[in-house]
């Protein structure tokens, strides 16, 4: 970059706060500005908000003042889309880059994407969408598939025991503690997964191949015991876990999955292993499995979801306007992250 990018971080949750200490003394990135969704943290040091020394920004709620920084992008990491709020920021020629994928997409409907279409247009800005997964584990399956002569499947798995997360409001919506018989949880959890159904078909497009339909599917397991994890309560014969896949078939056959095992503990059943990361595998010629795992004994998600968007941000402030995915933008990688 010819100059350094100024960023305003859109709100301060687990995520939100991740990125901002993703951005604090960054080579490329100036912190400019961070938006308030809570009225208790308007006032505060940014730093403050994510567990950090301050930083000398505070948050507010005003979004004009914030604008009127003129930010080259805003890191939007919000519970859910503001269209209001996003389509604001990016007529006013401020990139952005969030973890809500379904923005990627239809996730929302035809006329909220419409909307951010439009607001591109007329700002000539660009909104990019990824994490972890969706979003940066599928980089890395297609990077993996540039070693193959022939592909028959791409498939990456999360699976995780996700009771370090500690969001009860998350987990509650994507249907923990319902009962497994209760139709609201298949359809709680299809919810939660839709995210997955706008990946998929960005990366058939991406891979330069065409799906029929997109499926789902879910198992559940239930927890053996009543059981207390501090931030909320499972209980006896209720749901403790999830093992799906969203799937993109083709001529009848699965060629794109996004799967998932999801356990709160240990003690439910069926109680399916959890590798605490990620597999991706490209079945074809030649087969290729590649493993994205902890160092040590935590995958920290929060890092992992925020710095795909905040590492991209030099990438998107660069691409042309529009709602841009894998295919519009350089490979991201982690630039001018070398440091002491």
């Amino acid at each position: 970059m010819s100059r350094r990018l100024k960023v305003v971080q859109w709100t301060t949750g687990k995520t939100g706060s991740a990125a901002v200490r993703g951005m604090v003394g960054h080579p490329i990135l100036d912190l400019v500005g961070c938006y308030a969704w809570s009225p208790d943290k308007v006032g505060r040091d940014v730093g403050e908000l994510a567990g950090i020394d301050p930083i000398g920004v505070t948050a507010t709620d005003d979004v004009e003042a914030l604008l009127a920084l003129r930010p080259d992008c805003v890191s939007y990491m919000a519970y859910r889309p503001n269209f209001d709020h996003l389509e604001r920021i990016l007529e006013s020629g401020c990139n952005v880059v969030t973890t809500m994928y379904m923005l990627a997409g239809h996730g929302y409907g035809e006329e909220a994407t419409q909307r951010i279409r439009e607001a591109c247009d007329r700002g000539g800005s660009s909104l990019y969408a990824s994490g972890i997964y969706p979003g940066h584990a599928v980089m890395v399956a297609m990077a993996a598939s540039a070693m193959c002569s022939r592909i028959e499947r791409l498939s990456v798995l999360e699976s995780l025991d996700i009771q370090g997360y500690a969001n009860e409001q998350m987990f509650r919506a994507q249907g923990f503690d319902l009962d497994p018989d209760d139709p609201a949880a298949y359809q709680a959890c299809e919810s939660a997964c839709g995210s997955f159904k706008e990946q998929v078909p960005v990366v058939a497009e991406a891979m330069g191949v065409e799906v029929d339909r997109v499926g789902f599917r879910v198992e559940f397991g239930v927890a053996n015991a009543d059981t207390d994890f501090g931030f909320m309560t499972l209980q006896k014969g209720r749901i403790a876990a999830f093992k799906g896949t969203v799937f993109g078939e083709k001529d009848g056959r699965s060629i794109i999955e996004c799967s998932f095992v999801w356990k709160l503990g240990e003690d439910m059943t069926p109680n399916w292993p959890v590798t605490h990361g990620y597999v991706i595998e490209l079945d074809g010629v030649p087969g290729v499995r590649v493993r994205l795992e902890p160092q040590g004994d935590h995958l920290d998600g929060t890092v992992t979801t925020a710095m795909p968007c905040v590492n991209a941000i030099p990438m998107v402030c660069a691409a042309p306007p529009g709602i841009v995915n894998h295919m519009e933008l350089p490979f991201v990688r982690g630039i001018g992250q070398f440091r002491a």
